[in-house]
């Protein structure tokens, strides 16, 4: 609730208009929980009523079941988990996103189809919108629903879209299918034959697909065959036509043209090294030369080599005629002689050799060039038949590979089985998935809670009536003198409960009026009015008169709200003379004063002249009767109609000495007490302050507010009824 500077006057003594544009202060946190405590009631409707009204809807909310199954999906062409990974490879996006797609081929349109016929759910309302009864909202606000011809022809698929459901589970090749229905039973039903479908078209697909490459690789060969056949018919006419025969001759020149190309490179290799022998032993030294020539005479010049060095020896130590020295040189001569015999004839061996090669390579030569020739011309006649040859060759290699290729597409065709298998069937839900009603109705009572406080909040802010005088005090800035309970017959309180709650109010109220009294000079004529009406100031103003009355002070109360009086039906003195008939002339003085039958009050009514009402308070003859009254009386009350009511109100609470302004507890907004105030002050009216009336004292005492202490049950034993 909205607190507002307070005044620093506690007891409001006639002065100038207090200033109403004094800003608001912010309330503390303090004042905000007494404010949500003062609407605990609005608080615990809403927390209560949004549960309330969510159970409702829960009950009218059929329970639905979720089954669900599991599949794998493993294409056989799929490689194993981790190795793109291990490859350095970046393929689980793109293998995500193919299992992936799987679940748009679960939820397609043809197997939502597909599933409506097989579990007939056009005959259910459920999934047929054009089967379901209208309900009374519906009714209500005549908006019918569409006709059976209007709705759309797959409108039963499309509901069946719509709680068909695929889950991936993310990094993995599981899909998650789940079916939702008010039947636990064709929930179950639902999923499972949503799976099998798709392993069926997975199946179906795989099968016709394979059945079309083979279809293809069929034809392809029937057609290949057809051109091969074509081929050989034209390669053998072409053969007949050069009188070959399976293409001998021509392997045979080619198979001796090769054999002459062979010997002729044996020969080629022979005069070569023979020539090399010849001119190392006609051009090099001779231990080359013989080397070269005679490899077989190798002892003989190691024999030489030792007697060489024999004589060498025996010459250095002995003389020439040394008898030893004698016999190794005649052995040494005897083998010179024998090598240079042997190594004559081995050089001329070698010459014929050579001689013999060159003759030999001149003859191979010759008959290679007629070969080649000969290979040339028939070439020349067999290209076409060796073009025939090659194209039969290669249309066999294709029928052959086309065939091959046929079986194995018709093995793999028995063998066909989907990408994907099953890994657990949907099982008979055992609870509704939804809805869920704790979780609905925990919900609720949180949102319900939460709603109560705001609304009460709200609300606090949006009351701008007064509930305590503390509020009073703050906003009017005028003393809050007493705090009035609403209870039955309260005029009677002072003379049946004396000690009650209203009759000490009373008495406070009393105390309040003769502590401002003091302050602000004598006062024996109180004025006592409201903003409005229905604010209880006649019955504060007969109840306070009886108590003080009651307490020994000479008293009268005077009705002045002329417009509607009710002096006459509470004293019973209808037809009695009143005020306006003693201002006219019309009634002496003491025939108006008349005498309250239970108490020493005396009273005087409205009376007769309504019409000259203000005239009549205008004249001078009001002074002189309350002069006249003062004199007579310690305390005159003037029940004055409400500031907004009437003229006469301003007139009358200016003749008092003092005002006392009626506020209503809960009821009376701050602008209006504000602005019947400021009229009051306008016209000259000495406020003595106000009093809050028709306080709820069951809903004051469990405000908070500190004037609501005498409201608790502690103070029992002061107060009784």
């Amino acid at each position: 609730m909205v607190s507002e500077r307070a005044n620093p006057v506690a007891l409001r003594l006639p002065g100038p208009e207090p200033d109403w544009a004094d800003a608001p202060t912010r309330p503390s946190l303090a004042d905000q929980l007494m404010a949500l405590r003062r609407r605990w009631r609005l608080i615990l409707m809403v927390t209560l009523l949004t549960p309330g009204l969510a159970a409702i809807a829960l009950i009218w909310t059929p329970a639905r079941y979720t089954a669900t199954g599991i599949l794998l999906y493993d294409p056989a062409d799929a490689a194993p988990a981790g190795t793109a990974l291990e490859a350095g490879g970046i393929d689980t996006p793109d293998e995500d996103a193919i299992t992936a797609s799987q679940s748009a081929i679960i939820t397609s349109l043809p197997a939502a189809t597909a599933l409506a016929a097989k579990l007939g759910l056009a005959t259910r309302p459920e999934f047929n919108a054009a089967l379901r009864r209208q309900s009374w909202f519906v009714q209500l606000i005549g908006q019918w629903r569409e006709a059976p011809d209007t709705l759309q022809p797959d409108h039963v698929a499309l509901a069946v879209q719509r709680v068909l459901a695929v889950n991936v589970l993310s990094g993995s090749r599981i899909l998650s299918v789940s079916f939702t229905s008010r039947d636990p039973v064709l929930a179950a039903a639902g999923a499972n034959f949503a799976m099998q479908h798709y392993l069926d078209h997975e199946r179906d697909q795989s099968f016709a697909d394979l059945s079309d490459a083979q279809s293809w690789l069929e034809g392809n060969a029937l057609s290949l065959q057809t051109r091969l056949d074509r081929t050989e018919t034209q390669l053998a006419a072409a053969r007949a036509a050069d009188g070959i025969i399976s293409g001998a001759q021509a392997d045979l020149t080619t198979e001796a043209a090769s054999r002459i190309t062979a010997s002729l490179v044996d020969a080629q290799a022979g005069l070569a090294v023979a020539q090399a022998r010849l001119t190392s032993a006609a051009h090099g030294d001779a231990a080359a030369a013989n080397a070269a020539i005679a490899p077989s005479l190798q002892p003989l010049r190691k024999e030489q080599a030792d007697l060489l060095a024999q004589v060498q020896s025996l010459q250095g130590q002995y003389g020439s005629d040394y008898p030893a020295l004698v016999a190794a040189r005649t052995s040494l001569a005897a083998i010179d002689s024998e090598i240079g015999s042997e190594t004559a004839r081995e050089l001329d061996a070698a010459q014929a050799e050579v001689a013999a090669d060159q003759a030999q390579v001149s003859t191979i030569a010759g008959a290679l060039k007629s070969a080649r020739a000969a290979s040339v011309a028939q070439d020349v006649e067999s290209t076409p038949i060796r073009a025939l040859e090659q194209q039969e060759d290669a249309e066999r290699a294709m029928l052959r590979s086309v065939t091959l290729q046929a079986d194995q597409l018709a093995q793999q065709s028995a063998l066909t089985k989907p990408d994907a298998r099953i890994l657990s069937e949907a099982s008979l839900p055992d609870r509704p998935s939804s809805p869920r009603r704790m979780l609905v109705l925990g919900a609720g009572l949180a949102l319900g809670f939460f709603a109560g406080l705001m609304l009460a909040g709200l609300a606090d802010a949006l009351d701008t009536s007064f509930r305590s005088g503390s509020e009073l005090r703050v906003s009017l800035g005028l003393a809050c003198l007493a705090l009035v309970p609403e209870i039955p017959m309260p005029r009677d309180a002072p003379l049946h409960a004396p000690f009650s709650v209203f009759s000490e109010q009373m008495r406070a109220l009393r105390t309040g009026l003769h502590l401002v009294t003091q302050a602000g000079g004598p006062s024996q004529v109180i004025a006592i009015t409201a903003a409005r009406p229905d604010e209880g100031k006649t019955t504060l103003t007969i109840a306070l008169a009886r108590a003080l009355a009651l307490s020994g002070l000479r008293v009268i109360a005077i009705d002045g709200d002329i417009r509607q009086p009710s002096f006459d039906a509470i004293f019973y003195t209808l037809g009695a003379p009143g005020l306006t008939d003693h201002l006219s002339g019309l009634s002496p003085m003491r025939d108006v004063i008349l005498q309250d039958r239970r108490t020493k009050l005396h009273i005087i009514t409205a009376g007769s002249q309504a019409r000259e009402a203000l005239s009549l308070f205008l004249s001078p003859q009001l002074p002189e009767m309350l002069t006249q009254l003062r004199n007579d009386y310690d305390v005159v009350l003037l029940d004055v109609p409400p500031a907004f009511a009437l003229a006469e109100a301003r007139v009358l609470a200016r003749v008092a000495d003092h005002a006392l302004l009626c506020v209503r507890w809960g009821k009376t907004p701050r602008q209006v007490a504000r602005a019947a105030i400021t009229l009051l002050q306008e016209a000259g009216v000495s406020l003595a302050g106000v009093a809050l009336t028709r306080v709820n004292a069951v809903a004051h005492g469990r405000s908070g507010f500190p004037d609501a202490e005498i409201y608790q049950p502690r103070y029992g034993g002061y107060f009784r009824s």
